[in-house]
């Protein structure tokens, strides 16, 4: 779902790394004193979603409950749950859906907190484009649509297509993991495009093309309106260190109102941890402006989970075979550990 931009996929982790403790700032023996902490994103590179953690650093959040917080990046968007589940990362950044699947093939993955509360992701047409749910199926037969091929994207298109009352033979489904659905979709190379809001809208904005995007919420079309990123453990790394992990969440919580408080220094404090990310501050701060009013519930609520969202989520999900069965909500997540 999230937009590859001109030389962000070419940083390397080490790189990335340097900026971000240069940023953080602290000497050595401060944080010998501290609590390690490794932190896999869910993207090869940083973008506006690591804000966060970015303000949780650069505040002195992290510090004050006593953590040394590094950050790391998967080589891919399917390896973050490998990371945590081998050790190489003690919390993650992940879709819902791939916690779903990942404990569907045995991973004991656990959520610990929410970090967006509703879904967000749509499809996407070029300016003058009419995209309504009520004229789907003419609208998308036999049209190419993009996909990076996450598991996101191949759990809610099935949802959008029955609304249609289309088959995926009906439609020619574009599916490039490394690429750009913008400019795919700008280019004429496909029809629709597909991601969330908040990456979609910044990069047509950037892309200085006249108009206004056509967007249609894939919750008005069938698909179901639950969270999309959470942040996970491992059971055993829970069981462990759950007092590391409530400290996490404390500072993360704290960063992440700060932030929405005060996006554009947010955004300023990613540009300095990250100067050679790929991504203009112009392009950040519409992004995390645009993430804002999906970090609270509607009882205005940060992190909080429910058994819907998981019951929901695991339902929908079975219903188009990603997985088997439909466990106990309790097996995909707890809020112990919430500040």
């Amino acid at each position: 779902m999230k937009i590859h931009r001109l030389g962000a996929m070419a940083i390397t982790g080490s790189l990335v790394l340097s900026s971000f403790t240069a940023f953080a700032g602290g000497g050595a023996a401060s944080a010998a004193s501290l609590k390690k902490v490794t932190y896999a994103y869910d993207f090869p590179g940083p973008d506006f979603e690591l804000i966060p953690v970015v303000v949780a650093q650069a505040r002195g959040f992290f510090k004050a409950a006593g953590l040394n917080v590094n950050v790391v990046f998967p080589p891919n968007t399917s390896t973050t749950t490998k990371m945590l589940a081998t050790g190489n990362a003690n919390i993650g950044f992940l879709t819902t859906t791939d916690m779903a699947v990942a404990i569907n093939a045995g991973a004991p993955m656990l959520s610990v907190a929410n970090f967006s509360m509703r879904n967000n992701w749509a499809l996407f047409a070029k300016p003058g484009t009419s995209l309504s749910a009520k004229n789907l199926k003419a609208t998308l037969k036999g049209k190419r649509i993009f996909s990076y091929g996450d598991t996101w994207t191949e759990a809610m298109l099935p949802f959008v297509l029955k609304y249609a009352g289309l088959t995926s033979s009906q439609v020619k489904i574009v599916t490039d993991p490394t690429g750009n659905d913008l400019v795919a979709l700008l280019g004429g190379r496909v029809d629709f495009s597909t991601s969330t809001t908040n990456y979609e809208i910044p990069g047509f904005e950037g892309s200085k093309t006249k108009g206004h995007l056509s967007q249609l919420l894939g919750t008005a079309a069938g698909a179901p309106n639950i969270p999309i990123w959470v942040y996970a453990v491992t059971r055993s790394y829970a069981k462990a260190n759950g007092a590391t992990a409530k400290a996490f969440l404390s500072a993360v919580k704290k960063a992440t109102v700060w932030a929405a408080q005060n996006p554009t220094k947010a955004a300023t404090a990613f540009d300095k941890a990250y100067p050679k990310s790929g991504y203009t501050n112009a392009y950040n701060l519409s992004g995390w402006k645009l993430t804002i009013p999906f970090l609270t519930n509607s009882a205005g609520q940060y992190f909080t989970q429910s058994d819907a969202q998981w019951t929901t989520l695991a339902k929908a999900l079975k219903s188009i075979k990603l997985i088997k069965s439909v466990p106990a909500a309790s097996t995909y997540y707890t809020n112990k550990y919430l500040p």
